[in-house]
């Protein structure tokens, strides 16, 4: 946040940022600060563990610093997406999970379980009384397929009749 941003946002009286505020002691915190340091770590700490397993490359200190940089930025979203405090970030809406797309969501996956359960049903029982061998890994992938494809479908069908 730029100093002009920050003066205005004083001004108006908003506590608003792109990147949001943690509560962190007595203070409000730009989220990001304070989820740096951790993603940080735990990208030391895996860097660290691939070196100690010889896991990392022919090249161990190579690939622990490869590891501990790529890891870096998803560690710190991750850590920041647990810590920020959604009602600081500008534009976030209040309640998402009351918004007509969580209500989408909801009906979508709940159809997708029970097509799941339905299909997977009743494919078991065709594959055990035709007696032919099926491999669990394209098994377990035409289920995965087939959930996907029915939320899909679903959502994209509650989204045209709302």
């Amino acid at each position: 946040m730029g100093t002009d941003e920050y003066r205005e946002n004083q001004a108006n009286g908003s506590d608003r940022s792109r990147w949001g505020r943690v509560k962190f002691g007595g203070r409000r915190l730009p989220a990001l600060w304070a989820a740096a340091p951790f993603g940080a770590a735990g990208a030391v700490a895996l860097a660290l563990i691939a070196v100690a397993t010889e896991s990392a490359s022919s090249r161990p200190v190579l690939g622990g610093i490869a590891i501990g940089l790529v890891s870096l930025w998803p560690l710190t979203g991750i850590v920041w997406g647990l810590i920020v405090d959604r009602s600081t970030l500008r534009g976030a809406t209040a309640n998402p999970e009351q918004s007509v797309e969580s209500r989408w969501h909801e009906r979508a996956a709940s159809g997708a379980f029970t097509d799941t359960l339905l299909i997977g049903g009743l494919g078991t029982v065709a594959i055990t009384l035709s007696g032919s061998e099926l491999s669990a890994v394209y098994a377990v992938a035409a289920v995965v397929l087939l959930s996907m494809a029915s939320f899909g479908i679903r959502y994209l069908a509650q989204r045209r009749h709302g």
